[in-house]
């Protein structure tokens, strides 16, 4: 059975032919616009609502571009999800608590950004020697290659030949390759013929391509449409960036040092505490509506730019309402929320018991475990983590020494930042879209309405935080410039 293209979705890629070209073509322009500001020909107003990474990286795209720049920041800090935490540390250790890390390739905005900010990015071996929790036991990387051990997990004889000789991590690669051959362009995953992959969860494909249980239970998604996880690493693929980076970086000092400085670049321009509470549009421009300290303000603009997640948008009433397909994408965009996890030790103990500090244990009360902040001269050690949302210091701490396999664990300090009690910035990234959607989501996620433009990590192809973000603002930055 063929699966062509519909008539809508002929008509929707066609419209927005324009858009996805220049979000192909974005990196060359960004290294283009890079080296000089240039004054506006005609000089437009823009509001920028929200403080993150993007709604910064857009303000100050734009402000290089000459036209008057203003960012409306609800919280009392700048930076959103991109977050360093440096009290109650000692020493001078510091936390990422939100944003984690960035690859090469595949973050190329973001290091442009580091470049021409002169920031330091470390490697990072966050993701070096991990030790898996499979099936209540940990493994090593080696252990995990031998075929004796696989075969114990139930993997059929194809899965156990390939894992053999490629990483854990990569087993998806095995059913997925040969989808990701189909697709040509990252931005127009409809392009593939592939759609009726989308009105099945991914589970559900792996089942049809005789994947044996074990690989269903370590791959499969019965919440996920099969399209959009495969398309994510179609992207991945095409930008040459492995399924799971093993290789990350981070900046010296902390991610937050980008947020930080943008901000500083922006001077005046961003106002902290500065809730949007309505937006009215039209065909000329915007009006906003925002509370500063305690008393209602408003602001007019040729341009709205929202910086916000979906989440907090789809609580600011709006006039004109939203059209029937962009009301679907911000009322529904799922997200998922977290809990960042700081461990604050007397040594770094590991070393002296020859144990990798970077374990994936898969527990909600802590997923996974690495070591922070090597770069501080200090006696002591960090280990940071991810624990589903509402985990508490003390249950991250128990699940913590119960998982690590040596015997001179000397936590002192335990702390966790969880997302899910901030009232401004609760999202992370999104998550895969359940069956169906992808359809009714792409492109109509990143498309402007009338004088509305959006950017964030929700509004690119990739969910990958930072890039989405800065990506998503260069593309908004030069469609406004060229309005």
């Amino acid at each position: 059975m063929k699966h062509n293209i519909g008539r809508r979705e002929f008509l929707k890629q066609s419209v927005f032919s324009a858009a996805t070209a220049l979000a192909a073509s974005s990196v060359d322009v960004l290294a283009a616009n890079r080296e000089k500001s240039v004054r506006a020909s005609s000089p437009k107003k823009i509001i920028v609502a929200g403080g993150g990474i993007g709604g910064l990286c857009c303000a100050y795209e734009l402000m290089k571009r000459g036209h008057e720049v203003v960012v409306l920041e609800a919280s009392q800090r700048a930076g959103g999800h991109v977050r360093t935490i440096y009290d109650p540390l000692a020493d001078g250790l510091y936390a990422d608590a939100g944003a984690e890390h960035f690859t090469k390739p595949g973050y190329d905005f973001y290091w442009n950004y580091t470049k021409e900010f002169n920031l330091t990015a470390l490697p990072y071996p966050r993701r070096d020697n991990i030790i898996r929790w499979v099936q209540g036991k940990p493994y090593t990387e080696e252990m995990l290659a031998d075929r004796k051990i696989l075969s114990e997990f139930g993997f059929n004889q194809r899965e156990i030949n390939y894992l053999a000789h490629n990483p854990w991590w990569s087993l998806p690669a095995l059913y997925f390759t040969p989808y990701i051959q189909s697709f040509e362009n990252e931005y127009r995953p409809f392009n593939a013929r592939l759609n009726h992959l989308d009105q099945m969860p991914l589970i559900d494909l792996l089942k049809k391509d005789q994947a044996s249980a074990a690989a269903i239970d370590f791959i499969g998604d019965s919440k996920s449409s099969a399209l959009h996880v495969i398309w994510h690493a179609a992207i991945l693929k095409l930008r040459g960036v492995p399924l799971w980076p093993p290789k990350v970086f981070r900046l010296k000092g902390g991610n937050q040092i980008m947020t930080d400085t943008f901000a500083a670049k922006l001077t005046e321009r961003v106002r902290l505490g500065c809730p949007v509470t309505n937006i009215a549009h039209g065909k000329t421009g915007v009006k906003v509506e925002y509370r500063e300290r305690g008393r209602d303000k408003k602001i007019d603009a040729d341009y709205l730019v929202s910086g916000m997640s979906l989440l907090m948008l789809r609580k600011v009433p709006i006039a004109p309402a939203w059209p029937e397909a962009k009301a679907f994408v911000v009322h529904n965009m799922p997200y998922y929320m977290m809990t960042r996890v700081v461990f604050q030790s007397r040594t770094p103990f590991w070393e002296k018991d020859k144990v990798s500090p970077n374990i994936e244990h898969g527990d909600e009360s802590l997923i996974d475990v690495w070591r922070m902040a090597e770069d501080v001269e200090t006696p002591r050690g960090l280990l940071i983590g991810n624990a589903s949302a509402r985990t508490t210091s003390e249950e991250a701490l128990a699940a913590f020494r119960k998982m690590y396999p040596g015997k001179s664990e000397n936590i002192e300090q335990a702390l966790v930042v969880n997302w899910a009690n901030d009232p401004w910035a609760r999202a992370c990234e999104t998550v895969h879209y359940p069956p169906n959607w992808l359809t009714r989501i792409w492109p109509n996620v990143i498309e402007p309405h009338g004088r509305i433009h959006f950017v964030g990590a929700y509004a690119d192809n990739l969910n990958w935080g930072m890039e989405a973000a800065t990506r998503s603002a260069n593309r908004v930055a030069k469609m406004i410039d060229e309005a």
